[in-house]
């Protein structure tokens, strides 16, 4: 930092301030990062004094063009950390994991709910996948909407009543969702002591919701050959959208090998000082 801006007083010093709290637990690629990060402002902050910025306003220049310390601490691996440090990725990872399964269950209902109209006239349609429409005469003596008389029986949920709040479920676990994204943006759990590596947390999402969702999908399988088609959508829905949240967790984690360098994150706002080992 400047010496006009005096120590401890400036937006660089805040910042890498915020920083080093949002560093906790990364280990030695997050003192590198604080320290290239203390380079780089101090030598960004001495251009703007250059260029005839008074003291306070280079430090704030330098600090805006370098990014939010949140999106920073982000890039950096997390390292071992200590206990404490891993009670808190596994807090971080089982929200996101509750508000996951929360929103895919409920969300499961809704679509099988919406699906089951065409589903129950389909079965209608073939006498339950049988050999003659069920509603029609001689099969059906007396008028009925056939449609709003069977649609009830159709499963919404696998192993659950249609009486089961989904909606109100999906809308918790959006909740849990959204809020933890917005937490990681603004707040320290976005920072490697906080988060699970990309690659743990890939392979926590993928292991349950894969599995699940075979299962799921081997029961409709399975509900078809018996000709039991009452819980045959509502395992097809629900296994079909835990099968793909899996696959999109599992092509996560295999995908986290690259992660970026630390220093990589510094070239957006100037030259970059040799880094101290």
């Amino acid at each position: 930092m400047t010496a006009e801006a005096g120590r401890g007083a400036g937006p660089v010093d805040r910042y890498l301030d915020e920083m080093f709290d949002l560093l906790a637990g990364a280990g030695a690629a997050g003192r590198r990062m604080l320290i290239e990060a203390e380079e780089h402002l101090i030598e960004a902050t001495a251009e703007g004094r250059a260029r005839g910025l008074d003291a306070e306003t280079a430090e704030r220049q330098a600090v805006g063009r370098f990014g939010a310390a949140a999106a920073v601490a982000r890039g950096v691996p997390a390292g071992g950390g200590t206990a404490r440090t891993s009670l808190r990725r596994l807090a971080t990872a089982a929200w996101a994991l509750t508000g996951a399964a929360l929103a895919w269950y409920g969300l499961s209902g809704a679509l099988t709910w919406l699906l089951s109209w065409p589903w129950t006239r389909l079965l209608i349609a073939t006498d339950w996948f049988g050999v003659h429409p069920m509603c029609e005469p001689p099969w059906l003596p007396v008028p009925l909407d056939c449609v709003r008389a069977y649609q009830p029986e159709i499963s919404v949920l696998p192993g659950a009543d249609n009486d089961f709040p989904y909606l109100f479920t999906a809308g918790v676990g959006a909740m849990l969702v959204v809020g933890l994204l917005i937490l990681r943006r603004t707040t320290a759990i976005g920072a490697p002591s906080w988060t699970p590596s990309r690659r743990a947390a890939g392979w926590l999402f993928a292991a349950p919701f894969g599995l699940t969702g075979a299962d799921l999908l081997v029961e409709a399988i399975d509900g078809m050959t018996k000709d039991v088609q009452y819980y045959v959508l509502a395992c097809m829905v629900a296994g079909l959208l835990a099968v793909v949240i899996g696959a999109v967790a599992s092509w996560r984690a295999l995908s986290s090998g690259g992660v970026k360098r630390p220093d990589r994150l510094l070239r957006r706002g100037g030259r970059v000082r040799p880094r101290t080992p």
